[in-house]
C-alpha cells in the first residue's frame, strides 16, 4: 500500500512540473493479450482436438504456435514458444531519449525500467490477468497510461539463453482461485549437459592407434556405400534407420531425396576426416545458458532463489552450483518421468522435490530437467493436479512443450498417457486429483503438508 501511494503522488507532482506527452497505444484501461494468434489458436482447441494436432507430424513441424511473433527492431522472427510483445507507443519528438517504467499495481513493483528513442517500446514478461499502469518521460514532459492483460493461461517466459519457459503459475485453480505467479517456474536446463568427449583422428594417430583408426575407417565407408545405395534406389532403404526416423519426425511430409542427398554429404565428409572415432576421452560439464546479461536479466526481473535440478549426475557432471551463479540455492534431486514416477526411485525423487516446495523460504523456484519436458513436465503435473487446475490445464500445460519440440515422437500415447495411467492404476480414485493425493501422502506427506503448499500457490479465499 505504501508502494502504491508513493509511486502515486511521485507521478502526481512529475505531472504538474511537466508538460503531457500523449498516449498511442495500448489505449487506456484495455486489454492486451499475452499470447499470439498463432499460441491462442492451439490453446484455445478442446482437448480431443489438440490430440489430434499434436500427434500429426505436419502440424507440429508447420503449424503449431507458429508463425512466431516478427518484432520491429528484433530483425528476425522470435522463438513460437515465447510470449506475445505489448507494445506501447506515445507521441514523440525527435532526438528526444525516453524513460518508460511500467509498474504491476497489485504489487507496487516496478517490473519493466528502460529507455528507448522514438515512440514505441515493445515489452514482454508480463503476467496473465494482471494491471499495469505505466509512465513515459522525455524532454521534459510525461505521460501516463495503464492496461490489463487477458486472463488466458498459460503466461509464456522469455528467458534470454534458455528454451521452453513457462509459468507453472497462473492457471485456476481450486476455489477458482487464480494461482501465483512469478513463484514457480518450469524451464529447460540453465547450462547444457555434460557430456563424452572422444579422442580426434588427429590424436589417436599421435597415440599409434591403428586399429581404432581403421575400424572408424571402416565404419564411415560402411555408411556412405549404404547411403549410395539408397539413393540408388530409394525403395530399398531401411525406413527404421535411426537417422531417417529422427529427421522424418522434423521435416514431415518432405522428401526421403532430401534426406538422402544432406546425408551422403555428410558422409563424403566422415570417409574424408578418416571417420569419427568412438574412443572416449572423458567426460566435459556443460557450457551455461545463462552467463552474464542473460543471468542478470533472470534474476533481476524473476528474483530466482532455488534452482531444482532434475537431472542424472552424469548430465551434471563437473556442476557444484546454479549457472544463474552463487545467490541461487542449486538443488540437485535426480528424478524420474511418466510411468517411472511410480517405481522406487520416481517416488523417492518426487519426495526431495517436494520437501523443497514446503518451505516458503525457497521461493521464487525454477524446476528443470534437460528439455524441461519429461521429468519437469511429471512435477509439474503432480504439483498442479494438487492445486486443483482443471484437467484440460493439466495436459494442456504438457503439451505446450509442443511450441519448441516439433519432435513427433513427444506425444500423448508414448509418454503422457503412461504418466497418468500410473497413477489411476496404482492410486485408483475417482478423479485424477484423488489419485495424484493417494500418491503424495503414501511418500509419507501428510493433509497439512498439502495445504501448506496450496496455501504457498494460492491467494487466501
Amino acid at each position: 500500500m505504501k508502494n502504491t501511494i508513493a509511486f502515486s503522488l511521485a507521478l502526481l507532482a512529475a505531472c504538474a512540473a511537466a508538460g503531457e506527452i500523449r498516449i498511442l497505444a495500448p489505449a487506456d484501461g484495455s486489454e492486451v493479450p499475452l499470447l499470439t494468434d498463432a499460441q491462442k489458436a492451439y490453446v484455445s482447441m478442446d482437448r480431443q482436438t489438440r490430440r489430434e494436432k499434436f500427434a500429426d507430424p505436419v502440424f507440429r513441424c508447420r503449424s503449431m504456435g507458429l508463425p512466431a511473433e516478427t518484432v520491429p527492431g528484433e530483425g528476425k522472427p522470435r522463438e513460437a514458444y515465447w510470449p506475445k510483445t505489448v507494445r506501447l507507443a506515445w507521441e514523440a519528438e525527435d532526438g528526444v531519449e525516453y524513460r518508460v517504467k511500467v509498474r504491476d499495481a497489485a504489487k507496487g513493483e516496478v517490473v519493466i525500467d528502460e529507455s528507448a528513442k522514438g515512440g514505441e517500446l515493445f515489452i514482454d514478461n508480463l503476467e496473465v490477468a494482471a494491471l499495469y499502469e505505466w509512465t513515459v518521460e522525455g524532454g521534459g514532459d510525461i505521460g501516463k497510461g495503464s492496461f490489463r492483460t487477458e486472463p488466458m493461461a498459460p503466461r509464456l517466459i522469455r528467458f534470454p539463453g534458455v528454451p521452453n519457459v513457462r509459468d507453472f503459475g497462473g492457471y485456476v485453480g481450486l476455489g477458482g482461485r487464480r494461482s501465483k505467479q512469478g513463484m514457480i517456474l518450469r524451464s529447460a536446463g540453465f547450462n547444457e549437459n555434460a557430456h563424452t568427449v572422444y579422442y580426434t583422428v588427429g590424436e589417436l594417430r599421435k597415440m599409434g592407434k591403428t586399429v581404432e583408426l581403421k575400424a572408424a575407417a571402416e565404419a564411415a565407408q560402411k555408411r556412405l556405400d549404404q547411403l549410395l545405395a539408397w539413393q540408388a534406389d530409394p525403395k530399398t532403404m531401411d525406413s527404421e534407420d535411426a537417422a531417417y526416423y529422427n529427421w522424418c519426425e522434423v521435416h514431415a511430409g518432405e522428401p526421403v531425396e532430401k534426406f538422402l542427398s544432406a546425408e551422403v554429404e555428410k558422409a563424403r565428409k566422415a570417409v574424408e576426416c578418416g571417420g569419427s572415432p568412438e574412443v572416449e576421452k572423458g567426460m566435459t560439464p556443460g557450457k551455461s545458458r545463462v552467463e552474464g546479461e542473460n543471468a542478470a536479466y533472470i534474476l533481476a526481473r524473476f528474483r530466482i532463489r532455488s534452482d531444482i535440478d532434475l537431472r542424472a549426475d552424469e548430465e551434471c557432471y563437473g556442476m557444484t552450483g546454479s549457472p544463474l551463479g552463487g545467490s541461487v540455492n542449486w538443488l540437485h534431486h535426480s528424478s524420474a518421468a511418466y510411468s517411472h514416477v511410480q517405481n522406487k526411485f520416481g517416488r523417492g525423487a518426487f519426495a526431495n522435490v517436494f520437501r523443497v516446495f514446503l518451505d516458503e523460504r525457497n521461493y521464487p523456484i525454477d524446476f528443470h530437467c534437460t528439455a524441461g519436458q519429461d521429468r519437469t513436465g511429471a512435477v509439474a503435473f503432480i504439483l498442479g493436479a494438487l492445486l486443483g487446475y482443471d484437467e484440460d490445464a493439466l495436459y494442456l500445460d504438457w503439451e505446450l512443450t509442443g511450441f519448441w519440440n516439433r519432435n513427433a515422437g513427444f506425444n500423448h500415447k508414448r509418454l503422457f498417457d503412461r504418466l497418468v495411467k500410473g497413477f489411476r492404476d496404482r492410486h485408483p480414485a475417482d478423479t485424477i486429483y484423488e489419485s495424484v493425493e493417494k500418491y503424495v501422502l503414501a511418500q509419507g506427506f501428510t493433509e497439512a503438508d498439502i495445504a501448506k503448499f496450496r496455501s504457498i500457490m494460492l491467494p487466501g479465499e
